[in-house]
């Protein structure tokens, strides 16, 4: 699907593009490509209610505000998103989940299915309807939500999302093969990278924590690498939100393509950051929230 238009706006440290009414070991790259060699069908459903979420996901912000919704990435937890919730619950109520295989969830294994189920009872317990805001492996379980459940979803906001997995693989089969062998080079992660030297590598991470949690890594990029994303943006009827940092090339080449595939989909590059922009840029990040979020809240058919 195409967009029928596309505008820039170059502001501060950023440039927007929009788009509406389109439609070893033995080797870490050889482990990267066996990986990607299938792609998995759309996931099937897991039930909400057999899953006890009350110790899964944090709430702060007034009880009447719209809701944000934050998935964090792969390897971290809910307090990646420790610079948003400082800045955005003056006006929304803005909840941070954990995903399975990570943080109170860490021995519990990574599966898309079980992770849209955690994310939708989140949803239902916080008015029942909220912008999903995802990074990285967050973003594709945001879109698999979306897809699935779009009345769950009031918008979605997809950052370092904007590649399908298997892509990256083949085109950085080393960097992917390094994830797959739980070992993660800061210089990739990027500028501002929440890496504590003396924090955890393994095992169940506190419930609030900076550090990088690993054990449910492998499996979450494994699950990625199998499965096709851009069908499920393409059917989400609702409006999209990609936001890169300048310096991810590896997720920004297919950002266009990404774009193309939404109904109603708006592009922000931050400069100055890379894959954690919202860490790296988070007073660029945190003010694309806000303009987003003005719109999907003002616009009635959202509401």
């Amino acid at each position: 699907m195409a967009p029928t238009g596309i505008g820039i706006d170059e502001g501060e440290g950023a440039m927007e593009t929009t788009a509406s009414g389109g439609d070893g070991l033995p080797s870490a790259a050889a482990t990267a490509a066996e990986t990607v060699a299938v792609a998995e069908p759309a996931a099937a459903a897991e039930p909400a209610d057999r899953l006890d979420v009350s110790a899964a996901f944090d709430v702060a912000g007034p009880e009447d505000a719209p809701t944000l919704v934050f998935l964090h990435g792969t390897r971290v937890t809910r307090a990646m998103w420790d610079p948003q919730v400082a800045a955005l619950t003056d006006r929304y109520r803005v909840v941070t989940v954990d995903l399975p295989g990570h943080g109170v969830f860490a021995d519990m294994p990574f599966r898309m299915p079980r992770a849209v189920a955690i994310t939708r009872s989140v949803i239902d317990r916080n008015g029942g309807r909220a912008i999903v805001v995802g990074q990285s492996l967050g973003g594709y379980v945001a879109m698999e939500l979306a897809a699935a459940h779009p009345g769950h979803v009031a918008g979605l906001v997809l950052c370092n999302s904007s590649a399908e997995p298997r892509t990256v693989a083949r085109r950085a089969p080393r960097t992917v093969g390094v994830y797959l062998a739980d070992r993660v080079g800061e210089r990739y992660l990027g500028r501002g990278a929440p890496v504590h030297a003396g924090g955890p590598t393994s095992g169940p991470a506190p419930r609030a924590t900076n550090g990088w949690l690993f054990k449910g890594g492998y499996r979450a990029v494994v699950t990625a690498l199998r499965t096709s994303f851009l069908p499920r943006l393409a059917a989400y009827p609702g409006p999209v939100l990609l936001v890169n940092g300048a310096d991810d090339p590896l997720f920004r080449r297919s950002e266009r393509t990404f774009l193309a595939a939404c109904r109603e989909g708006r592009l922000r590059v931050i400069e100055g950051a890379g894959h954690l922009v919202n860490s790296e840029q988070p007073e660029a990040f945190n003010a694309a929230i806000r303009q987003f979020a003005e719109v999907v809240f003002t616009t009635p058919a959202s509401q």
